[in-house]
């Protein structure tokens, strides 16, 4: 069997790659092998991903609605955008929730020319500059234009660094995407000691793998959540499903800015989804 790829390009259906991503989202593993199994069965002839994924989303909230939710993780991170800002806020909170102190919109004085960074991030005495592609669907890969820049960014503000001859200093400059990048964008970061986070890449330090190892899923997750109360919730800095988790019934609906209802719902299925990680 054939699935067509959000590329365009065709490739063939594989069966344990479907179920290791089921388990990845914290389905046991006889559930997640039956859901693809059933997935197998009822798809028709050369399926789009998206279609296979929608189905094996419908059959694994059959099981575990918190399972479900946590398997819509790379469509809930397409969900943040247009603008790409609130992407930058969600990476900012992964950072941090690793260790890293971390900026947003930083103006900072290049060697040439002053730069917009997305995000300023550091460790000990070391500074990150970090720049976020987004994308609003996974068909196009981040090309090597876009490591290009980011490298020439990243050096003029390292020289003007070095020329001020402050304590700190920019260890390293970061590309940071919701989808994969290019071949060729790897090969030239790798090159030159240009770090991607990417999804799927590098295989350890991957964008999911440094959500789900501290389950940091984006509000975008909760099968409830729509675009109105989204919005509302980004301008008061509720970026992740653990942050209305964390709070009290009450006090989530006051913060919130959402109707009783609607904060209600969102508050079961982020309790539900918090509790299950």
């Amino acid at each position: 069997m054939t699935v067509i790829k959000a590329s365009g390009r065709p490739e063939a259906f594989d069966l344990q790659k479907l179920t290791d991503s089921l388990v990845r989202s914290g389905a046991d593993r006889d559930v997640a092998a039956d859901v693809a199994a059933r997935v197998q069965k009822q798809i028709g002839p050369s399926p789009h991903t998206r279609q296979i994924f929608r189905l094996a989303k419908k059959l694994l909230r059959q099981y575990n609605h918190a399972s479900g939710m946590r398997y819509s993780l790379k469509s809930a991170i397409f969900s943040l955008g247009p603008s790409g800002f609130p992407f930058e806020k969600y990476f900012a909170r992964i950072l941090t929730a690793h260790g890293y102190s971390a900026e947003l919109d930083r103006i900072i004085d290049g060697y040439c020319v002053k730069h917009e960074v997305d995000i300023l991030a550091g460790k000990g005495s070391n500074h990150y500059v970090i720049e976020c592609k987004y994308h609003t669907n996974g068909g196009k890969p981040t090309d090597v234009k876009v490591a290009l820049y980011v490298h020439s960014r990243v050096e003029d503000i390292r020289k003007a660094y070095e020329r001020n001859g402050g304590n700190a200093a920019i260890e390293q400059g970061w590309l940071v995407t919701n989808t994969r990048c290019s071949t060729d964008a790897i090969r030239f970061a790798g090159c030159v000691g240009l770090r991607i986070v990417s999804w799927r890449y590098p295989e350890k330090e991957s964008l999911e793998k440094m959500i789900e190892e501290k389950r940091l899923y984006p509000i975008t997750v909760l099968s409830s959540a729509r675009k109105g109360s989204l919005v509302t919730l980004f301008e008061r800095n509720i970026i992740l499903a653990r942050d209305i988790a964390d709070m009290e019934h009450q006090d989530f609906i006051t913060r919130s800015g959402l109707d009783a209802r609607s904060a209600v719902v969102l508050k079961r299925e982020a309790d539900a989804l918090c509790l299950a990680s």
